[in-house]
């Protein structure tokens, strides 16, 4: 046997990848991508709506906009709260691509640094300017300010403990309330497309259009963020697992996690993209001008 043979026996040949694994990154890559793409109109649809460019303002800070009057301290505190609340909500909904790139975060240091000053800052500030108008002014149930409340304090916890521990150098625990942080940022954009897509697919079982909220609308106070917090969780604790699932489960992942991408997909279209969605009957209504 020849030298040139012996080689070719010993070089170690890759296995090849199933089809089911290569499907299940695929996917993967699909949500990321959906979710930079929905989350830039998303922000958008913020700044142009909180400036006053499209055909109406958000309600919560009409006063202040309008140059109303505003005769007690409450108004003028939710006016303001609500106001830094979208300040600083667009920066956590825009700036995330380059706070989470771990090609950033490697070869940029300074970059990834900043942006995380910046980015734990704005999502302490969203926070209070959150909570200051749900303590004075409250949301459109008083459930909701309860669940509101909850949400804007697991936001402003984690803003802080991801600047701690990145003070403290202790990175693995920095990294872990930087997810749970955006797990949380999620949630406001998560809560147009989950009621969208709910509505839409099921013919809006449970949701009721009268004064007394169906069961829906209140399911809805904490999917928009409960589930967001337990798949960070998952992703954080399993980080550096290699997660095998057995054989016959993997094609139903895949079928599961392709079906979920499909209402994904819808959602963040209907609600963007058409003149009945909350942001694209704003955002359309400027691209025809």
């Amino acid at each position: 046997m020849n030298e040139q043979n012996r080689l070719a026996m010993g070089r170690t040949t890759a296995r090849p990848v199933p089809a089911e694994e290569r499907l299940l990154r695929w996917t993967g890559r699909f949500f990321y991508f959906a979710a930079l793409a929905g989350l830039g109109v998303f922000g958008t649809y913020i700044v142009l709506r909180a400036t006053g460019a499209t055909f109406r303002n958000f309600e919560q800070w009409h006063e202040l906009v309008a140059g109303l009057s505003m005769p007690t301290a409450s108004i003028w505190i939710a006016n303001l709260g609500i106001g830094l609340h979208f300040v600083m909500g667009t920066i956590l909904v825009l700036a995330w691509p380059i706070l989470l790139s771990s090609k950033i975060r490697a070869r940029h240091r300074a970059v990834h640094r900043w942006t995380g000053r910046v980015y734990v800052t704005a999502g302490l500030l969203a926070g209070i300017g959150g909570m200051s108008f749900i303590l004075t002014h409250g949301a459109y149930l008083r459930a909701a300010s309860v669940a509101f409340g909850i949400w804007g304090t697991v936001l402003m916890l984690s803003a802080v403990m991801a600047y701690v521990h990145a003070r403290a150098k202790r990175f693995d625990l920095h990294r872990a309330w930087a997810i749970r942080l955006f797990a949380m940022v999620l949630g406001s954009w998560v809560f147009d497309l989950e009621f969208r897509a709910w509505k839409d697919l099921t013919g809006g079982i449970g949701i009721s259009e009268s004064e007394t909220p169906g069961v829906f609308d209140y399911a809805l106070l904490y999917l928009f963020f409960v589930p967001n917090l337990l798949v960070a969780e998952f992703f954080i604790r399993n980080k550096h697992k290699r997660i095998a699932l057995p054989r016959k489960l993997k094609w139903p992942m895949v079928a599961a996690f392709a079906a979920a991408g499909l209402v994904f997909a819808y959602a963040i279209l209907a609600v963007s993209a058409t003149h009945s969605g909350k942001y694209g009957k704003h955002l359309l209504q400027l691209v025809a001008n």
